[in-house]
């Protein structure tokens, strides 16, 4: 069956694709093969997420109902209730109906004929590459670049004519890590959640949400097409890690840059090194990561990087005024907001030998004014072996800080369809040996949920349905956890209600917020002195018109000191 673009992505999925099943003779080679090459991907994915891919055998089939629960959790789809689908193999407002529903509203994914999602079915190579080009949104390829990547491939005549637009589109967002052999697209194999680990990490790379891996073995790429002479390169983002503190001697400083691609990328770090090669990890992305040396030191070092393509170069460099190298003294941090009236300091404690914890800076990122899906991280110099936590107005309540490296706190906030504030309040509070020292600022931008991308997500304009309101799900990020950990609760369930967790018989009720219509989430840091837990029961409550709905997860929950 033949199927010209674009109508590759609506007509040819449904007849096209559902027809493509997996050869008897590649099932028992493929289970056989060893899948540790996924460990580093399955690793930072539950390192930087709150998924727990773990939990089940990553050798077994990947399901179209759990990649559909990854998508809904990574790309926060939300289904709306007022355009839902008509699925025959789902229990109608169960969790998993309403999984199914977030990714097919979202346009990730299509029910078969009959209007069956088939929530145990298994997915192949291809087919999972069509769902994150779709979720990715990316843009449709021409014909000479479909030719192109189909061209190095040398399974290539295993692949539906519908199927080689999405290898191409897959192929230029880096989703195409094929192991062990980079010539083998495998375009039937049916994924095992290992493999299907590894291609949702390559889409959040490119979604910017997760840093890039180096691939166990190199991958093929086309030859880049020709660009003319006097195409003048653009250095379009940089990013430097830390911006600020101190790199002592055998630290690392991490320097990327999104620019235009193919080109050959250095970067010059103060007087400490010039030329140093970046590397294209992906296309557009260059990286490079510099050790220091016991010999090495800058104060407030001038990055400098340098891009070029055939015979043209392009240059941008920055300052960066917070940061010290190697072992000199660090440059006094401010803060990024204008000077607010001096804080009083409170009196050391002298009697007990105690101070109150300083809070020295405060970073934010992005500077601007924020729309539905921005996210805000809030970073914060003070005293190492804290606690931290802010609040945003009323948008965010009592939200945990991280410290990443010594002295430094970082915590983030998602801007929801449904908020809205100008200039809110931001308060800071860090606690260490029992003392709190609390700082307050005015936000000096704006934020409107109302505008943003999302086009899938509306808000809910109904009035509030009456009657006892419906809990859908229960999820947390984790059911072993130890204290000073970050326990992360998600409820799913009617909007517009009140919602609240407890851990039964150990803590009282915390407050959640909906982040989205019938999304409620908060994410609570588990005290040092708690008492520890085994096999505790989360319990979580939904009230809406003086009515009241509670359920439990499903999942005991163990917190270990």
């Amino acid at each position: 069956m033949r199927c010209s673009w674009p109508l590759a992505l609506s007509l040819c999925w449904t007849l096209g694709w559902s027809g493509v099943s997996l050869p008897a003779w590649s099932q028992g080679v493929e289970q056989q093969a060893s899948l540790a090459w996924t460990d580093p991907y399955v690793a930072a994915l539950e390192r930087q997420t709150d998924v727990v891919i773990t939990r089940e055998p990553l050798s077994a089939t990947l399901t179209r109902l759990e990649l559909a629960q990854w998508l809904t959790e990574f790309f926060g789809y939300i289904p709306n209730p007022n355009q839902v689908q008509e699925i025959r193999d789902l229990e109608p407002n169960t969790p998993d109906y309403w999984t199914a529903q977030a990714v097919l509203q979202a346009g990730a994914m299509r029910l078969y004929e009959g209007n069956e999602f088939r929530p145990q079915g298994d997915i192949t190579h291809l087919e999972a590459l069509a769902i994150l080009v779709r979720a990715l949104q990316l843009p449709a390829p021409t014909q000479a670049d479909i030719e192109r990547w189909m061209a190095l491939y040398t399974d290539a005549a295993d692949v539906p004519e519908v199927g080689r637009a999405f290898v191409a589109m897959a192929g230029e967002a880096g989703l195409l890590v094929n192991v062990p052999d980079p010539a083998r697209l495998q375009p039937n194999r049916v994924l095992r959640r290992a493999e299907g680990a590894v291609l949702l990490h390559q889409a959040l790379v490119y979604r910017g949400q997760l840093p890039p891996l180096p691939p166990p073995v190199a991958q093929l790429r086309p030859s880049p097409a020709p660009v003319a002479e006097t195409v003048q390169p653009e250095i379009f983002q940089t990013r430097i890690t830390p911006e600020g503190g101190s790199v002592p001697a055998g630290g690392t400083l991490t320097i990327e840059a999104q620019a235009t691609p193919n080109g050959r990328a250095t970067v010059d770090i103060g007087g400490v090194v010039q030329g140093l090669p970046m590397q294209e990890v992906q296309p557009g992305y260059y990286r490079a990561v510099y050790s220091l040396s016991p010999q090495d030191s800058a104060l407030s070092p001038d990055i400098s990087i340098q891009l070029t393509l055939n015979g043209v170069s392009t240059r941008v460099q920055r300052r960066l005024p917070q940061l010290a190298l190697g072992n000199v003294a660090p440059p006094p941090v401010e803060s990024v907001f204008p000077p607010p009236a001096p804080l009083p300091q409170p009196a050391p404690l002298t009697a007990a030998g105690n101070r109150y914890p300083r809070i020295e800076a405060i970073r934010l990122d992005p500077q601007r004014d924020l729309v539905e899906g921005d996210i805000l991280t809030i970073a914060i110099w003070g005293e190492s072996g804290g606690i931290a936590q802010f609040d945003l107005g009323n948008l965010a309540l009592n939200q945990p800080m991280r410290e990443v490296r010594p002295n430094h706190y970082e915590g983030t906030y998602v801007v929801a369809p449904t908020h809205q504030a100008n200039n809110p309040t931001l308060r800071i509070v860090l606690t260490k040996d029992g003392l709190s020292q609390e700082h307050r600022e005015i936000f000096p931008f704006s934020i409107d949920g109302s505008r943003g991308t999302r086009s899938t997500i509306q808000p809910v304009s109904a009035p509030v349905a009456t009657g006892l309101p419906q809990i859908f799900s229960v999820t947390t990020n984790s059911t072993n956890l130890r204290m000073g950990e970050i326990l992360k609760v998600t409820m799913r369930g009617d909007p517009g209600g009140r919602a609240a967790f407890r851990i039964v018989g150990v803590t009282p009720e915390v407050e959640m917020r909906e982040v989205a219509p019938g999304l409620y989430e908060t994410q609570q840091q588990l005290p040092f002195n708690m008492q520890p837990v085994n096999n505790g029961i989360i319990e979580v409550i939904l009230q809406r018109g003086g009515q009241k709905t509670t359920q439990t997860s499903p999942s005991p929950i163990t917190i270990a000191p």
